[in-house]
């Protein structure tokens, strides 16, 4: 059992192995791409401590204490500012005659400068400090400071004796402070994994890195420097995987905390160029290159400088061999393209003699399709022209009707004013006939009697004109007439809807004059929903078969 297990971890392993690299990738990647949010976030911050220094009642001391955080902000993040604000330290401490902080100050100068390839000035720094009051943590940061100093010099020295030398001090300080340091503590932990990674013991140094890691926490610059110590140690175990892991890891620390002076993401660009991922080597030395170059330190920009040039010239190698590969496929696509045409030029002729056979045929069918698009149209026209005549039909009946009802009414009216007439004058009455004749009265009442018949004739044959009349209005510009009447703005509305345009007919029925009716158009108009040159042609269409399927 333990056998099939062991196989299937052996068979699903670097599936699994290969999934987490791609997912940690996918992260890194996309931190590169939005690497200024961070940076963003350093600037706010540098910038609000900056603001606090400006307050005209701080003290030196504090001051101080802000160039100290300003300092530790930009060390990894800006070289030279970081000198700047410490150099200001140095200046402060000097006016206040404080010996602690000038050691403080020239031991982190020292540091920097160290850090940056400046041995002479780490050198200086450290000389110009005073040993007779330091107390236990001010050693430590002393020999530590020693320790980084002679680590440099012996590397990059090139006078082999004097590299020894480096060698020699580099151990004497590394002693010193693995017998003061406490044995738990980062520094002593740090120290002593180093020792062992350096001896071959890899075990051990992964059990102290184990323990570092435990003491910190990932998003934290202590982070990135632990991990980049791991891929150290996978290093010596030939472990490419994990190696690519934790520089991973540690690259997206330094981008997240901004920190520009990095070896994570150009170490980690070196394994991928030797495995043969030029893209993407070629994408992070070109943004370690750029990370060092804010920085500007020349130490960090000529270790980029020759992993840069190897994996540049890469690059173009393989742009100009996908190139030569582009020019082949050209010249494949092109040879297929040219035996496609001489393809379709033949089926072309092929198809040109078929088509010979079958063009009367199509000819006939077009000529059918015509001619039945044509009775299709004929048939749409004489049902719509049956529609519009029912519709005359109707209306005219409803006319008719009303019409002959009205003149009957006033064929009555016209008799009783007849024999009204004769009475008076059969009884010598001719003065109050006179007066009848002269009271205008009786114009209006047979006005608004007109009106009240028209209103109730129109209403009849288009009950839901006022409804859908409004529905043409804006919400807050609709008409509500009484009940079974229309107003004056509805009567010129409906006069159209009955085929009547012509402003002076519709004056002259209504006792308007022209000016008014083109006046009360143009306002219900400008209160439409929908264009003012379609109103009216919407309006003619209230009540039509074709706007409303039932009879009205």
């Amino acid at each position: 059992m333990r056998l099939f297990f062991t196989l299937l971890l052996s068979i699903y392993s670097p599936f699994i192995f290969s999934s987490e690299l791609d997912s940690l990738f996918n992260v890194l990647d996309k931190s590169i791409q939005n690497h200024h949010q961070y940076i963003e976030f350093k600037e706010r911050k540098l910038n609000n401590l900056k603001r606090d220094k400006q307050n005209k009642d701080i003290s030196l001391k504090s001051v101080y204490q802000i160039n100290r955080q300003l300092s530790t902000e930009y060390y990894s993040y800006m070289a030279d500012s970081a000198i700047h604000f410490l150099n200001e330290n140095l200046d402060i401490a000097y006016s206040l005659n404080d010996k602690e902080r000038i050691n403080e100050t020239n031991m982190e100068l020292s540091s920097l400068f160290t850090s940056l390839g400046l041995y002479k000035e780490a050198v200086d720094a450290l000389s110009s400090i005073d040993r007779e009051k330091f107390d236990k943590s001010q050693l430590i940061d002393y020999y530590l400071c020693q320790r980084y100093l002679y680590s440099g010099l012996s590397f990059y020295t090139q006078d082999k004796r004097r590299g020894k030398e480096y060698a020699a001090l580099y151990k004497a300080y590394q002693d010193s402070l693995l017998n003061i340091l406490n044995p738990e503590s980062e520094e002593y932990l740090r120290l002593e994994e180093t020792l062992l990674r350096r001896m071959g013991k890899v075990q051990e140094a992964l059990a102290l890195n184990d323990k570092r890691l435990r003491l910190t926490e990932p998003g934290m610059p202590k982070y990135a420097l632990v991990t980049f110590h791991r891929f150290q140690i996978y290093q010596k175990l030939n472990d490419v995987f994990m190696q690519k892991k934790f520089l991973i890891l540690s690259a997206l620390t330094d981008i997240e905390t901004s920190n520009k002076d990095n070896a994570a993401l150009s170490n980690l660009a070196n394994i991928l160029y030797e495995e043969g991922d030029i893209n993407r080597a070629y994408r992070y030395i070109r943004f370690s290159q750029e990370n060092a170059n804010d920085y500007n330190t020349k130490l960090r920009r000529s270790e980029i400088f020759s992993t840069q040039g190897i994996i540049n010239k890469s690059y173009q190698s393989q742009n100009d061999l996908q190139t030569q590969k582009l020019r082949l496929y050209l010249f494949f696509i092109t040879a297929l393209l040219l035996l496609l045409i001489f393809a379709l030029i033949f089926i072309y002729r092929q198809m040109k003699k078929q088509s010979a056979t079958n063009k009367k045929i199509k000819e006939i069918n077009e000529q059918l399709n015509s001619l039945n698009s044509l009775r299709k149209k004929m048939n749409e026209q004489l049902s719509d022209t049956n529609t519009d005549l029912s519709e005359a039909n109707h209306i005219k009946e409803k006319y008719i009707g009303y019409f002959l009802s009205l003149c009957s009414t006033y064929i009555d009216k016209l008799d009783d004013y007849r024999k009204m007439v004769g009475k008076k004058l059969s009884g010598g009455q001719t003065a109050e006939l006179i007066r009848l004749t002269r009271v205008s009265d009786l114009k209006e009442i047979e006005l608004e009697e007109l009106f009240s018949n028209f209103d109730k004739m129109f209403l009849h044959i288009y009950p839901d004109f006022v409804d859908e009349f409004n529905n043409l209005l804006m919400d807050d510009e609709k008409i509500i007439p009484k009940k079974g009447e229309l107003n004056t703005e509805l009567r010129i509305f409906a006069l159209i809807r009955l085929g009547v345009e012509d402003s002076s007919m519709i004056a002259k029925f209504l006792g308007y004059s022209v000016n008014t009716i083109y006046n009360y158009r143009a306002k219900v108009k400008n209160k439409t929903k929908i264009s003012r040159d379609d109103f009216e042609t919407t309006v003619r269409k209230i009540g039509t078969y074709s706007n409303n399927n039932t009879q009205p």
